[in-house]
């Protein structure tokens, strides 16, 4: 994603939920765990978090504005990657309900859900390509 893109999409996020609930995650503890069921996701408020990829091979780094359990608030599945603390957070969390109201209310923002999974993608996409080519 654009450094331009990111920026407008995380104060796009901060300026809907920043004044939400929030919950603290010290630094080192996991977010969300493999396997641990899905239901929630969470927008980081403050501080930073990585996603551990295919056992830690690949991470992406996230910063306040960024999202971590999109997929499983969405359908409940369990959560398929580790996310852990890297610095203290403060994270906005978002329960299926909540995700409802939010898309009914805000189409913006389920617009700007569906791009930040779309760029994951890429992420992924591209990690595969580079695995392939090895």
């Amino acid at each position: 994603m654009t450094t331009e893109k990111a920026k407008n999409q995380r104060a796009f996020f901060l300026n809907l939920l920043g004044g939400n609930e929030s919950d603290l995650v010290e630094a080192g503890q996991a977010i969300v765990e493999i396997g641990q069921p899905g239901g929630k996701a969470y927008m980081i408020k403050s501080g930073t978090a990585r996603i551990d990829l295919f056992a830690g091979e690949h991470v992406i780094d996230l910063e306040p504005g960024d999202w971590i359990g999109l997929m499983g608030s969405i359908d409940g599945r369990p959560y398929s990657n580790r996310t852990v603390a890297v610095t203290d957070c403060e994270l906005v969390p978002i329960d299926r309900k909540r995700a409802e109201y939010l898309f009914r209310e805000h189409p913006s923002f389920a617009f700007k859900i569906i791009q930040t999974m779309i760029d994951r993608f890429y992420v992924i996409q591209e990690l595969a390509k580079q695995s392939i080519c090895k």
